[in-house]
């Protein structure tokens, strides 16, 4: 409670600070593309908890790309964003977002990230 209201404190005097204290701020690449922490549905792994594997997405225009590290370099696993349908499946209001694309080929993916990261968010727009 006290946190969340310091960091909304400190969000409204400063315009930088995350609303949720220690959650990584979006990185904002000079493509236009945005990686962010969050999860992906949709790849076999053995890291997976109900099929979502956890890391760092960035996020464009033309890909979604997945790696476990935020120097998007490590187990990069991407998705063709070029003629996939996309549907923003997360409630109105609800803390993470959680979007499903299905590729021109039929495969379906989920992905989900901290509603607070609009650039991000922005990318489906």
């Amino acid at each position: 409670m006290l946190g969340e209201i310091l960091g909304g404190l400190l969000s409204s005097l400063l315009g930088w600070a995350p609303r949720r204290w220690g959650m990584p701020r979006a990185r904002v690449h000079a493509d236009g593309s945005v990686t962010v922490p969050g999860l992906i549905h949709g790849f076999t792994s053995i890291d997976s908890h109900h099929g979502w594997i956890g890391g760092y997405l960035t996020i464009s225009d033309q890909q979604v790309v997945h790696t476990i590290d935020r120097d998007v370099k490590v187990l990069r696993r991407t998705v063709p964003r070029a003629g996939a349908t996309v549907e923003i499946q997360s409630a109105h209001g609800a803390d993470w977002v959680v979007i499903g694309l299905v590729t021109p080929d039929g495969r379906h993916f989920k992905i989900s990230f901290d509603r607070m990261h609009d650039q991000a968010l922005a990318q489906f727009s």
